[in-house]
């Protein structure tokens, strides 16, 4: 596999950090937790294959080629373990990985995703690949500059129909039993907001309550809106370094 894009960022001596950023993004996301993760670990933030820098190069768009780009940049660090963290789509492939490459990973954080796709959720994540949706807020020029490696200015739209296809209920790969998670022994936790139609309520605690070593953190009065670049950012920090310290990691 490829190795994709990426930043790091911090002392290689520290514990490291992959930062896996939602559907349609790419590493700039974390922009806002930069400053205070660096301070403890060494980051490391790729374009997920599909997404700003990083080129599909013909490989079809699905969870695993995003997996396998992640984990053929922690060949090229050298990182035998990492803590991993994602969001949305991150968090989907954060999943695949901790599932398939538990060995890995020493703490997890999944942030903003079902284990599971279902209808309803699929009919919001079609919502978000419509190029309205994200010129109602304002963001369609920064994702068009963003996403200009990958075709163009128009190429933005492209890079968020490909996330809602590769999560059509149907056919994609992110589509775990709560069983699949019951082996996992190292530190988890799980991110939700308490009205987030792509992460529901019940699935988040399900999942708490299959994982032995999770934490659970439901944000009040929150949809699938990110948490790591609006009001909540510092609290996003705080909380995942927290949760991370408290761990031994």
């Amino acid at each position: 596999m490829e190795v994709p894009y990426y930043q790091t960022f911090g002392d290689k001596t520290n514990p490291a950090l992959l930062l896996l950023h939602s559907g349609g993004m790419c590493g700039v996301e974390w922009k806002n937790q930069i400053e205070e993760f660096k301070k403890r670990y060494f980051l490391l933030i790729p374009d997920l294959p599909g997404h700003g820098k990083t080129l599909l190069n013909g490989k079809e768009f699905k969870i695993s080629t995003l997996a396998e780009a992640a984990i053929s940049l922690l060949e090229v660090e050298k990182i035998d373990r990492t803590a991993i963290c994602g969001s949305s789509l991150g968090a989907a492939t954060a999943m695949y990985i901790s599932l398939k490459y538990k060995e890995k990973i020493a703490a997890a954080i999944f942030f903003r995703m079902s284990y599971r796709k279902n209808i309803g959720a699929y009919q919001q994540t079609c919502k978000m690949a419509e190029p309205e949706y994200w010129k109602k807020y304002g963001m369609h020029k920064w994702l068009s500059e963003i996403h200009e490696p990958q075709g163009g200015k128009n190429a933005w739209e492209e890079v968020i129909k490909r996330v809602q296809k590769s999560l059509n209920p149907e056919i994609t790969e992110h589509n775990h039993k709560l069983e699949d998670f019951q082996n996992i022994d190292f530190p988890v936790l799980i991110i939700s907001g308490d009205r987030d139609p792509v992460s529901p309520l019940e699935d988040a605690i399900a999942l708490h309550n299959t994982i032995k070593t999770s934490s659970l953190w439901i944000m009040p009065d929150t949809d699938h809106i990110t948490a790591t670049n609006t009001w909540r950012s510092d609290i996003f920090s705080t909380e995942i370094m927290r949760f991370l310290r408290s761990k031994y990691y």
